[in-house]
């Protein structure tokens, strides 16, 4: 069978990841990127269309007659028209839970970050402020440790779980929000607004819903300590950014560590200007090499399974 994919650079970094067992179930053809009048041509021959992020819409579905499955080497699908897939009998497969460990990890990195103020003492080393001191040390910044702050994780799946175990091994107290928790989970459901007055860090691992967009708004912001830090490594439009913006301007609460933002790559955005002690990274927490080729191994598990007549991580009926 003939595999396209169709935005390939979004997880391949100098080509260093393996295709071998992909390339075994069929012609592997791959574009770095494809723009919307790209698709049709690029994928007319095509049984097996794998994508990250390109929009596969009812046109676009219905003008690939030879198409039988898209793949999509990510978790979210909502660039896919399912409907248009359905009705064609084009089955629709994803990736879970692939970035279990590296946004965790990631997570912990803006916490440290902001605990620690390292990138602020970074730079005043570079500027020559420690050379010139009058001790052997520089007390530029107020730093805090961890242990017994209590972290709010809004999103309790593989991601928030992964962050509630190394926030354990930190002495952290943990409040878990998630409508969809269980009542036999490890931690109780604690409502929105408690859980934002109580936390020390608030961090984001949910999916992005029409009921929570821009949850974090001038409200829940007042209800969040001086103290405290915001961390998105889910989806931007969870925050609305020009609250946020007046909140650390306004020094309403102390940091934030975003590695998402609502318009990607942005263009305007009022995160972007001068903003008060917040870190911002492009959309990479997902993106260590392990958990990008673990993309790629389930995506080609994916394949081999509907070849063989299976639905594997079937987003379809």
């Amino acid at each position: 069978m003939k595999i396209v994919f169709l935005d390939e650079a979004s997880i391949s970094l100098k080509n260093d990841m393996n295709y071998s067992a992909l390339r075994d179930l069929g012609e592997l053809v791959c574009f770095d990127h494809s723009s919307p009048d790209e698709i049709l041509e690029r994928a007319k021959d095509a049984e097996v269309i794998i994508v990250n992020k390109v929009v596969m819409p009812q046109k676009v579905i219905q003008g690939l007659p030879n198409l039988k499955h898209i793949t999509v080497i990510a978790t979210g699908y909502n660039n896919i028209d399912l409907d248009a897939a359905s009705m064609a009998g084009v089955h629709v497969s994803n990736v879970r839970a692939y970035a279990r460990h590296t946004v965790p990890q990631n997570t912990f990195a803006f916490i440290l970050n902001l605990a620690t103020r390292v990138p602020d003492y970074h730079q005043d080393v570079l500027k020559g402020q420690w050379q010139r001191a009058n001790t052997f040390n520089l007390l530029n910044y107020s730093t805090f440790e961890l242990a017994g702050k209590s972290i709010g994780i809004v999103g309790f799946g593989a991601i928030g779980q992964g962050v509630a175990r190394i926030a354990e091994g930190f002495g952290m107290k943990i409040l878990v929000h998630d409508p969809m928790l269980s009542t036999a989970a490890d931690f109780p459901n604690t409502a929105l607004e408690e859980l934002f007055r109580e936390s020390d860090i608030v961090s984001l691992h949910c999916p992005l819903t029409s009921e929570n967009r821009q949850m974090i708004n001038a409200r829940s912001l007042s209800l969040m300590k001086p103290s405290a830090f915001l961390i998105n490594t889910a989806r931007g439009e969870l925050v609305d950014e020009n609250a946020l913006f007046s909140a650390l301007n306004n020094e309403q609460i102390a940091g934030a560590g975003l590695d998402v933002l609502s318009e990607e790559p942005p263009k305007e955005n009022p995160l972007l200007g001068k903003v008060k002690n917040l870190i911002l990274t492009p959309h990479c927490s997902w993106s260590a090499f392990e958990a990008r080729q673990r993309l790629v191994d389930e995506v080609t598990e994916n394949i081999r399974a509907f070849a063989g007549g299976n639905r594997r991580n079937a987003v379809t009926k």
